[in-house]
């Protein structure tokens, strides 16, 4: 590796996007990279089957995924640095795309911005090299009639994939670089399992312990343009993501702008990255989140529907973390997401379940105190995390609160007289927590497989 020094003065200023290559016969995509100090970086993208091959129809539409792919893998790389010039090789995105990735790349980083105290919109600059030409419009390639429901291991991409099943949906569950709890959850599924690796430049690595910048990346949005290419390879027609409308909440205002740590799960970029498939990649390919109507409170309800999935599934990051020193525990009980998950699926579930599901019970715990305080805006902001609306955990809360198994629990007993005082209606929160929302992207078919679900 070149070698790379922590004063920021002496960093690259430019940052080129250098173009992609295939192993066709291998099933493999390779993302290139580089900063013009003669650092390079290779990603590898593993499909574990064959790529289209050159002449297929399905090929230029993989292209097009791939080319998309490139330019939002590259988040990764440029975030280490943040050069304030941005170049590319062959192919050369058009000005559309270019507004789409910049656009995905400023309020992608928002988080690493606020953590890193740099402002990203400053930056980013997709535009700097100049015109480029139009691209034509996309083709429709021949696509299996199948969905592919992306499972990250957690209780909503679960409610999807029982969703499409109780409708006979043809269907797959499709993972990108899956750890213990995915696996776990697909095999308690019965259901087909296509597995993807993406193999990061071990330089990042190397660069991060030498102090490049780094944090949070719109992994969401990683992980679908991943998707989309594979469904060229594997056959599906469908992207499945399992979104709820919670997600849409950011987490606090900088310089006039909305920070959304789950950004790349809001309703605004699924429905702008939707545009993207059908405009540049393929007008058949549909793109969509299942569960956006829904609330994380309602999802809760379904999910404890059914107990398939009780000793499988997790919501707890920890359990996937990238370079792991040993094997994490499923639930580390300590960490927003535990918390949330823990307080939703309460007030869902019977004590003793839920319990035998966690290995503890995190209300009685009041070291927990300070963060389910956050979790309801008594304190701070809301948590750099994959959890639900301030009103949805405060809602929840008061719920329990009702309840004689919960309400003498150390964290309800304290709580519940403050969020009280903040929520004089908790019963019409919850009311319009169980009510599914009118603004989704979900096609007619699906929307019909939800509301049977529900129904249900």
């Amino acid at each position: 590796m070149t070698a790379f020094s922590a004063d920021r003065s002496t960093w690259p200023r430019r940052f080129t996007f250098s173009g992609f290559e295939t192993r066709d016969e291998a099933g493999e995509a390779h993302l290139l990279y580089g900063f013009e100090n003669g650092l390079a970086f290779r990603e590898i993208i593993a499909f574990n089957a064959p790529l289209p091959p050159p002449g297929s129809p399905l090929r230029p539409g993989f292209e097009a995924a791939l080319e998309a792919l490139w330019l939002v893998a590259g988040v990764s790389y440029y975030k280490a640095c943040l050069p304030p010039e941005i170049a590319f090789g062959e192919p050369s995105p058009d000005a559309g795309q270019r507004r789409f990735f910049e656009a995905l790349y400023i309020d992608g980083l928002g988080e690493f911005g606020v953590r890193n105290d740099v402002a990203i919109a400053g930056f980013v600059n997709f535009h700097a090299d100049g015109t480029c030409t139009q691209k034509p419009a996309a083709r429709h390639a021949p696509l299996r009639r199948r969905s592919a429901v992306l499972i990250g291991g957690g209780k909503d991409s679960l409610v999807s994939t029982e969703m499409l099943k109780a409708a006979g949906e043809d269907m797959v569950l499709f993972a990108v670089n899956p750890k213990k709890p995915i696996l776990d959850c697909a095999a308690a599924s019965g259901l087909p399992f296509i597995r993807v690796e993406r193999h990061l430049d071990p330089q990042l690595f190397a660069l991060n312990e030498a102090g490049a910048l780094n944090g949070h990346v719109p992994i969401t949005a990683i992980v679908s343009f991943i998707a989309l290419a594979a469904a060229f390879v594997h056959g599906f027609d469908a992207v499945i993501l399992s979104n709820e409308r919670s997600a849409n909440q950011g987490n606090l205002l900088r310089d006039g702008r909305e920070i959304n740590h789950q950004f790349s799960k809001t309703a605004g970029l699924e429905r702008a990255l939707s545009a993207y498939v059908v405009r540049y990649i393929d007008a058949g390919l549909t793109y969509f989140s299942a569960l956006r109507p829904l609330s994380e409170a309602h999802i809760a309800q379904l999910m404890a529907r059914t107990s398939r999935y009780d000793s499988a599934f997790t919501s707890c990051n920890r359990a996937f973390q990238l370079r792991p020193k040993a094997e994490p525990a499923r639930w580390c009980r300590d960490c927003p997401k535990c918390r949330f998950t823990f307080l939703m699926l309460a007030t869902a579930m019977e004590r003793p379940r839920l319990e035998g599901i966690f290995g503890g019970n995190l209300l009685t715990d009041e070291r927990q105190l300070e963060g389910f305080e956050e979790l309801m805006g008594l304190s701070g902001h809301k948590p750099w995390e994959c959890v639900g609306e301030l009103a949805e955990s405060g809602a929840a809360l008061l719920l329990l609160a009702q309840k004689p198994e919960w309400r003498d629990t150390p964290i309800v007993r304290t709580l519940a007289p403050r969020v009280a005082a903040l929520m004089p209606d908790p019963h019409a929160v919850w009311a319009e927590l169980m009510t599914p929302a009118s603004d989704h992207a979900i096609p007619p078919r699906y929307e019909e497989m939800l509301h049977a679900f529900l129904a249900g």
